[in-house]
């Protein structure tokens, strides 16, 4: 291990480098304490992660458990920052959310694809690397709580709410079955707040903002200063992905 990289509510990520390849990566190791199922959680996100061969999502090099029981897993090192870090900054022009959100939907296009719902897509899952000429080149990480589509695992049972509350999609909030939907929704919440600088639902507390997902009407974009001269046919294309029915 060379350095720390961050650390989440599951595990901590390293810098480290390949004996046999001498090549920079980053390895995520499980924190402890942690109970068998999220063990199993974080070994599903390793599995489902490393079927995956997209530019725009990470790739998964490794995964397996060390020899106190923690499990890790080893992906590529990214260099650049989240889009939550870019956005701390503030609202982004039209053009370069819809890049970044362009980007974002085509990698998970090839999660879709595979039988995968995210579940957890967030400006914090997404990372803003150099490619090229292109410095906004997006890079979707963390499945830790995906499921697949079709399975009765008993990691992500009917009822049980997971995912990060802002970003959830009302199926979601309500704990009810998700598919891929869900992860447009998550979408069309990151674009609101690449555009208007804050997101579309808020509250002073965990039900206030689920209950907001559930039943409330999301602001017009173009009432925000920022969005004035937004086209009508970009406003609803977010609104749409923040529909509370899923169509």
């Amino acid at each position: 291990m060379l350095a720390r990289l961050s650390r989440g509510g599951m595990g901590m990520v390293y810098k480290a480098r390949h004996v046999l390849l001498d090549t920079p990566v980053a390895v995520k190791i499980l924190l402890e304490p942690q109970d068998q199922v999220a063990q199993l959680r974080f070994l599903q996100e390793a599995k489902l992660a490393s079927q995956i061969r997209h530019p725009n999502t990470v790739y998964i090099s490794d995964f397996g458990v060390l020899d106190d029981g923690r499990s890790y897993l080893v992906m590529e090192l990214l260099h650049g920052p989240t889009l939550g870090k870019v956005l701390r900054s503030g609202p982004m022009p039209a053009l370069r959310a819809c890049w970044i959100a362009a980007q974002i939907a085509t990698g998970l296009q090839a999660v879709h694809d595979r039988g995968i719902v995210h579940r957890d897509l967030k400006p914090d899952n997404v990372y803003l690397i150099k490619r090229g000429g292109d410095t906004d080149f997006v890079k979707v990480l963390d499945f830790g709580i995906a499921k697949v589509g079709g399975s009765n695992s008993k990691l992500t049972r009917a009822g049980q709410v997971f995912g990060t509350p802002h970003y959830m999609s009302p199926e979601q909030c309500s704990g009810s079955n998700v598919d891929h939907r869900t992860d447009i929704y998550a979408i069309g919440v990151m674009l609101y707040e690449m555009v208007t600088g804050d997101v579309p639902f808020d509250a002073d507390n965990l039900m206030g903002i689920l209950t907001a997902h559930l039943y409330h009407t999301p602001i017009s974009p173009r009432v925000y200063p920022e969005c004035e001269r937004m086209s009508p046919g970009f406003e609803a294309i977010i609104l749409k992905c923040l529909g509370k029915t899923k169509e």
